[in-house]
């Protein structure tokens, strides 16, 4: 008995003479990076090809790197509520995770449906065949979103101020074409968005000659640029981040 109370007293006395922890272990775990990956139409549930940007950027980079992947259909019929509700979901995790951790670095990465989901969140969706517009993130919240990659986006515009693929203004736009507005909203923020089209992919570049083979050799063909741009977005010089207001809104 007498043991037991002194090991009791020594423990207590230990616990007092050593100071708390500085970091709470209930807060939420920020990584210095935040990667999000939206899959193309019909890969499953997880990153998709589009990981392996992802992948390259963790292993070449010195900062911490969390990795996600976006939780949504990707389905091929009922294409178009399959990329709403992707989008929306994407608004929500973005808001969320800016609110939890105000430092780290958001990236975004999208192939294919992915790609469609990535823009429509930044600058609204719907329009044309896709249907009613629905508003996009505010200004506020894509201020936290540090760098956007979008590689064969079915929404490509030839008037796109942040491509970087090989489609050419004669080889047109993606099978379901941006709204003026949508297009000035994504112009505004060419310095963190870089859009890769394959001048022979059908579904971003329909004027061209392509084909779907195109469309699928996309990764393969500018995983190298995209990730080295990339890198270079997250490891350049330190920027002040904007503050997260309490109240974020994912809506214009």
């Amino acid at each position: 008995m007498f043991s037991s109370l002194l090991l009791l007293s020594s423990l207590l006395a230990i616990s007092q003479a050593i100071p708390p922890p500085p970091i709470d272990p209930c807060a939420p775990y920020c990584a210095d990076v935040y990667m999000i990956s939206c899959r193309a139409t019909l890969e499953v549930q997880g990153e998709g090809q589009i990981g392996q940007i992802a992948e390259y950027v963790q292993l070449a980079t010195s900062q911490t790197v969390e990795r996600v992947a976006l939780e949504y259909p990707a389905i091929l019929e009922g294409y178009a509520e399959s990329a709403a509700t992707g989008a929306e979901a994407l608004k929500q995790l973005i808001s969320k995770q800016a609110k939890e951790c105000p430092n780290q670095k958001i990236v975004l990465m999208g192939y294919s449906q992915g790609a469609q989901v990535v823009g429509d969140a930044i600058s609204g969706g719907g329009y044309g065949q896709m249907g009613e517009l629905i508003p996009g993130m505010s200004a506020e919240l894509i201020d936290r979103i540090t760098a956007v990659v979008l590689m064969g986006d079915p929404r490509h515009m030839a008037c796109e101020e942040y491509h970087h693929g090989t489609a050419r203004k004669e080889d047109g736009d993606g099978v379901f074409p941006r709204s003026p507005e949508q297009m000035a909203i994504l112009n505004s923020y060419k310095n963190k968005i870089s859009s890769y089209c394959n001048r022979k992919d059908a579904l971003c570049a329909v004027g061209g000659r392509g084909n779907l083979g195109g469309h699928y050799d996309t990764i393969s063909l500018f995983v190298t640029p995209a990730k080295e741009w990339l890198l270079e977005m997250i490891d350049g010089p330190e920027q002040e981040l904007p503050g997260v207001p309490d109240e974020l809104e994912v809506t214009q």
